[in-house]
């Protein structure tokens, strides 16, 4: 009997993909604490004169399905998963900056519309 296991690479390659995820959603955390701490403290920054300025925590949403495109893209290459992940940012960036930038959503929800198809054609390909 051979009591020797294979070495765990998928665990390996999920830690360091987990502790950098976390990495950079820390570092998002902080920045956001800073620049909020900025602006308790009367410093006046360019970002706090929009009316929307919170429908930043919507783009910053983004930066899941970005990385997951990055961290495939890296692994694979070019593939119906990371156009996946990358039609997810597509509408969650949308999202945000319809708010941010006060757009009519009466005017721009056909774009919703096309976003959903991408994404059924892109998850229908990745399964």
């Amino acid at each position: 009997m051979n009591d020797q296991q294979p070495p765990l690479e998928s665990n390996t390659k999920s830690a360091s993909v987990s502790s950098s995820g976390s990495w950079v959603l820390g570092l998002v955390i902080v920045f956001i604490g800073a620049l909020l701490l900025a602006r308790n403290l009367g410093i006046n920054l360019a970002i706090f004169e929009y009316d929307n300025w919170w429908a930043i925590f919507i783009l910053l949403a983004s930066l899941a399905p970005l990385s997951r495109a990055l961290r495939l893209m890296v692994r694979g290459g070019w593939s119906m998963e990371v156009a996946n992940a990358l039609v997810s940012a597509a509408a969650i960036i949308t999202l945000g900056l319809l708010i941010l930038l006060d757009l009519s959503v009466l005017v721009w929800w056909p774009v919703f519309l096309i976003i959903g198809g991408l994404y059924m054609m892109t998850n229908k390909a990745s399964k």
